[in-house]
């Protein structure tokens, strides 16, 4: 034979056709190996020497030098190499080399290819080579199995020695590459089972082996020490062994080998009932396992076998069992209508034999087959059939979810409800976890069409459930419990907009689902099939929702290679296109949206046609955006969709607009109204009602710009003040029901506001940000005598401050802690022709107190108050009041909630708050329900000063003394009710405001901002006091969060603590502890935008406030009035 290569690899190959000795050929291997590495001849070459080398050593009669030679040539990364390697290995460690292991005493050997096969493994990780490593990593299984097996099995302890000597040197070749095996995992590049079993496989070798196992090796060695030969129920044995530590892979491979064995042995199975029946259970078993593994065809074709076997013993319950078993993978992989013909066999056996407990789980499987096709109605056919079966309270309650079930994909919402709470009823006390099934259903239930309140009562019942002790015994079901309710509470967080919270749900989801896919066994497999891809889905609509579109691509996308159902590929389908929309890829979303728009299921072809209005709404085609709207609208109405149907209006609110038609008002309100009671039915969930008014917030502004553009201002000014603080009347009208119908569902009219204020003899100036555009801003004053002005302020000059106030003053009001600006992540947008605007900022929070009480600092403060007046005061000051007593109520709007009015300039230099009194509200309709809360005060007070800090340089002795002389003396407040230094702890002051007229806290005021200072990383409120610790408040912080949920009897809260003004911004307003104590019942509160220095000025001004408040020797005034005079005194 002549074999043509160039240069100098003629030389090489001329070392195979010599009449060698046989020891050369792993020289041969080695020189073949070094070729390849160093390109020292052509692939093709390398392609053919190797074949002919595979073939030499295949011939040779000794198996260690097979195994050797064979184990080395894995180095060469050759597809149709290692394919023919892998071959011939196999059987050098089948069940007869473990006699030749004993007899020739391998252990040496066999140490030396798991050097050699371990670092082949590390090799391919490094160099991220993923084929063939399953196949490797068996190979390598091989080896440490014969390794362990040999140290059971030998007459003597040369293999247990060598084990021991050799431990670190395994354990440290294993730990080199073993994390990467665990990566590729986590990348979803290979199955989670093969670093586990290769790990434990290792492990093993150095473990005790059960007492159980122990004896039947025992047993097996005295059989292979008489006959000489391992018998073939060893395989058996490993089999049983493996399949108990969940290495499916290694049990099928000693199954399959035992059954071919087995079958050899009886050329006339039907003469042998027993054999047959052993047959039968083995392919079950193949099929279990095969499926664990998600080797489907194989577990089918096994399944299939093991019915054959069933039809040829005539044996009706085993008949049964196969045609389920196979009925449940065609399930599992949502092929269900391969699923029912298997199903309807066995619901017909079971008829002829009518036995109940047989019939009963047949039908079960069944309605789970029809569940999975959308086949609603004969899933429930299904059930009640099964329901006259069973007397068993278990059972009845799970069939009466699996109606629910149906009754719910079918979106017959309240006979789900309806249902599931039967079967909540008929359940045993101590069925666990069969409640949280339940409960989580009904979570699940309650989050499209509501009511929202019902969704987190069952979710949060459903974790509370899961840390019950029973549950935790079983690891597997814990774990699921848990991923479903995280995967439940994650929905309801994102339907409130609360998306990062959702998204930190949905992420531990992911955790439990990873593990579940580890724990999984036969009996619980269908439960578990889908769960990973369900939380991919998840995690694409969370990663969509934070504007994350590529990542949520990458998840969808993930999802879709897992799940089988064939509904849920219809909504990810539904979420790819609202993804690519929303990333301006509408064609690739018109592709989505049709496909969806196809489907049969309700809920798929609903949501399909709000992407279509969309897409057409971007394309320019009205008419045709309109059509699906109304589509839409009209199939979430059959639903009792709601939250859909308010969106759906608001949409063709936006059309209609567009075109010019009147049906604009008509839709934005139908939405608005559709919004409100879904925002009622939060009523005890203020953080939720906050996020989820972002959505809501919408159709208002439109509909406060559009009634403006049409001259219709009291309008205007109506929908203006309702669309604000919708939580913090929601939370007022609950603790004062009395009020809650009107509030909640009703406008104040401009005639009501008028009386208000003349009521209240103020002012009101009402701020709006109407429009997109922030050129210029609306504004309305209410006199206490007279119409109601509107006016449209230009912002002038501070056009681009505004435009950057997302940047700068949400974050950076006028005067901020230096030490929490300097910490505070800020990234700067470009430069603009109001940079001057972050000089500003830099300059005011630069360096230590006096360095920014500069006399230059001051001035540049000044020159941006002077502006401010100019834009937002400045135009109005004919319609401000002639008596400079009269107070001005401000109502402001976004970040204007975090602008100190008081301290606007004049161009004489005259401070707004030296003209007139000044107030800050929320909105008109928190004045109205403040003004008619009862006014059935108690007599007692709450001082509060110098809490005890963790750190001495913390503490204000100014403030004890504020506390201690000035305000307990002027409030009469009791020693009790005097909280100082230690005795201030969270714990008290909460106990002692229940029961306050009037609350003083003189203490350490954060903004609250970092999530470790807050209770939950994503609360929705900002701002704490920093009071005493205690040991179950480590860091004695009593947050704003915490003060909402008091119901109070207090007239006013004075906060003489640094930053209590603040708050974090939201549609809602500003949410932090002036929010938390007016949502309380608070009547009125004082608090302070920036720090308060702890001194005798700060004293001077709460004794004057105090003083003219109450009347103690000084003229009495309201609280408007008397915090003019304190402050104008620190002013002069």
């Amino acid at each position: 034979m002549n074999v043509k290569s160039t240069g100098c690899s003629t030389t090489y190959y001329s070392l195979f056709f010599q009449s060698s000795p046989i020891i050369s050929n792993l020289d041969h291997v080695k020189g073949l190996i070094e070729a390849y590495k160093t390109s020292f001849t052509t692939e093709k070459n390398i392609i053919i020497s190797a074949k002919l080398l595979i073939e030499r050593i295949s011939q040779l009669e000794d198996i260690s030098i097979k195994r050797e030679c064979f184990c080395h040539l894995l180095k060469l990364e050759m597809e149709e190499i290692q394919n023919l390697i892998l071959q011939k290995i196999v059987s050098l460690f089948d069940l007869e080399t473990f006699y030749y292991d004993i007899q020739y005493n391998q252990a040496q050997q066999l140490i030396q290819l798991e050097k050699i096969v371990s670092e082949i493994i590390e090799s391919k990780l490094n160099l991220g080579q993923v084929n063939f490593l399953f196949p490797i990593c068996m190979i390598y299984q091989d080896i440490l199995e014969h390794l362990w097996l040999l140290s059971y099995l030998e007459f003597g302890n040369h293999c247990s020695n060598l084990l021991i000597q050799n431990k670190d040197s395994i354990l440290s070749n294993m730990k080199r590459w073993v994390a990467n095996l665990y990566q590729l995992v986590s990348e979803e590049k290979i199955q989670p089972f093969i670093p586990k079993n290769v790990e434990k496989s290792v492990l093993r070798l150095f473990e005790t082996l059960p007492e159980s196992v122990l004896e039947d090796i025992n047993m097996q060695k005295s059989i292979i020490n008489k006959g000489r030969e391992v018998p073939a129920n060893f395989l058996t044995v490993m089999a049983e062994f493996y399949g108990s530590q969940g290495d499916f892979p290694r049990a099928i491979l000693h199954t399959k080998a035992f059954l071919d064995i087995f079958t050899q042995k009886i050329p006339k199975r039907s003469e042998k009932k027993e054999s047959l029946v052993r047959i039968m259970e083995l392919h079950g078993k193949l099929a279990d396992w095969n499926q664990l593994i998600e080797r489907y065809p194989m577990a089918i074709f096994h399944g299939t076998e093991a019915l054959k076997v069933a039809q040829e013993l005539h044996v009706p319950y085993a008949i049964i069992i196969c045609l389920k078993n196979i009925g449940s993978l065609y399930v599992v992989q949502g092929r269900g209508e391969l699923a029912l013909p298997f199903y309807k066999k066995a619901q017909f056996i079971t008829q002829i034999l009518k036995e109940p407990k047989i019939k009963y789980p047949i039908l079960d499987s069944l309605a789970v087959a029809y569940l999975a096709l959308d086949k609603n109605e004969d899933a429930i056919q299904c059930y009640h059939d099964a329901l006259s079966l069973t007397e068993e309270r278990s059972e009845q309650a799970h069939i009466y979810t699996g109606i629910g079930r149906a009754y719910a994909n079918a979106q017959r919402y309240q006979l789900a409800e309806k249902t599931y709470y039967k079967a909540l009823a008929i359940l045993p006390p101590d069925d666990f976890f069969n409640k949280i099934k339940i409960h989580q259903s009904l979570a699940e239930l309650f989050i499209n069409p509501g009511p929202y309140e019902k969704a987190i009562f069952h979710a949060e019942k459903t974790l509370e459930l899961t840390k019950h002790p029973s549950v935790q015994k079983d690891e597997l079901n814990a774990q699921d419990s848990q991923l479903k309710a995280l995967t439940a509470l994650g929905k309801i967080y994102s339907t409130f907009g609360d998306y990062e919270k959702g998204f930190d749900c949905h992420t531990q989801a992911l955790k439990f689902a990873k593990k579940l896919k580890l724990l999984k066994n036969p009996d619980k497999l269908e439960s578990f099939s889908d769960c990973l891809g369900t939380v991919y889905m998840n995690l694409g609509s969370a990663c969509s929702n934070l504007k994350n579109y590529r990542k949520g691509v990458e998840f969808y996308i993930k999802a879709l290679k897992k799940i089988k159902n064939v509904y849920i590929q219809g909504l990810i389908v539904l979420n790819l296109g609202e993804i690519y929309f929303l990333a301006g890829m509408f064609d690739d979303a018109l592709e989505q949206y049709k496909e969806a728009n196809a489907s049969d299921n309700p809920e798929v072809k609903k949501s399909s046609f709000n992407g279509l209005g969309l897409y057409y709404d971007a394309m320019g085609n009205i008419k045709q955006a309109i059509q699906c709207f109304e589509r839409f609208i009209c199939l979430s109405q059959q639903s009792e969709d709601r939250r859909s149907e308010a969106a759906g209006y608001y949409h063709l609110g936006e059309l209609y607009r567009k075109a010019g038609t009147k049906l604009a008002e008509e839709n934005y309100r139908k939405s608005i109204n559709v919004y409100a009671l879904l925002h009622r039915e939060l009523k005890n969930h203020s953080q939720w009602q906050i996020t989820f008014f972002e959505l809501q917030a919408k159709p208002f502004l439109r509909l406060e710009s559009l009634l403006l553009e049409q001259g219709r201002a009291k309008e205007a000014l109506q929908t203006a003040d309702f669309r604000r603080s919708r939580a913090l009347v929601s939370a007022l009208t609950e603790k004062f029901k009395y009020q809650k119908d009107n509030s909640l569902s009703s406008e104040i009219t401009a005639r009501e506001m008028q009386a208000l204020a003349q009521k209240l003899n103020t002012c009101l100036i009402v701020y709006s940000f109407a429009f997109e555009s922030k050129d210029s801003i609306n504004v309305w004053v209410i006199p206490s005598q007279g119409e109601i002005i509107c006016q449209q302020l230009s912002l002038g000059n501070l056009t681009e401050e505004v435009k950057e106030a997302t940047q700068v003053f949400k974050m950076f009001p006028f005067i901020v802690e230096p030490t929490i600006a300097k910490r505070r992540p800020f990234i700067r947008p470009k430069k603009t022709r109001s940079s001057a605007t972050y000089a500003f900022l830099d300059e005011l929070t630069r360096g230590e107190e006096s360095e920014s009480t500069s006399s230059a600092v001051v001035e540049t403060f000044k020159g941006r108050l002077s502006l401010w007046y100019e834009a937002l005061i400045a135009p109005l000051e004919s319609h401000l009041p002639k008596d400079p007593q009269q107070v001005v109520t401000i109502i402001p709007d976004g970040f204007l909630a975090q602008v100190p009015f008081a301290a606007f300039l004049d161009k004489e230099g005259t401070y707004f708050i030296e003209k007139h009194p000044i107030s800050i509200a929320p909105s008109i309709g928190i004045l109205k329900l403040l003004d008619e809360i009862p006014k059935d005060f108690s007599k007692n007070s709450l001082v509060i000063g110098n809490p005890t800090t963790p750190h001495p340089k913390d503490s204000l002795p100014f403030a004890e003394k504020e506390a201690l002389t000035i305000v307990a003396p002027l409030l009469a407040t009791t020693s009790e009710k005097t909280l100082l230094q230690d005795n201030a702890t969270a714990q008290h002051a909460l106990g002692r405001m229940r029961d306050a007229r009037w609350i003083h806290l003189a203490c350490h005021g954060s903004t609250g901002e970092k999530p470790e200072e807050k209770l939950d990383p994503h609360s929705v409120f900002e701002g704490l006091f920093k009071l005493a610790p205690e040991q179950e408040n480590p860091n004695g912080y009593l947050h704003a969060q915490e003060i909402a949920a008091l119901r109070l009897r207090t007239e006013l809260v004075f906060m003489s603590a640094c930053f209590s003004g603040r708050g974090k911004l939201h549609g809602e307003g500003s949410v932090g502890p002036v929010w938390s104590f007016l949502a309380a019942g608070a009547l009125s509160t004082v608090a302070t935008y920036w720090r308060l220095p702890d001194s005798d000025l700060t004293l001077q001004m709460v004794d004057t406030f105090y003083r003219h408040l109450l009347g103690t020797g000084v003229e009495k005034l309201n609280k408007a009035q008397a915090l003019q005079k304190a402050m104008l005194m620190a002013i002069r």
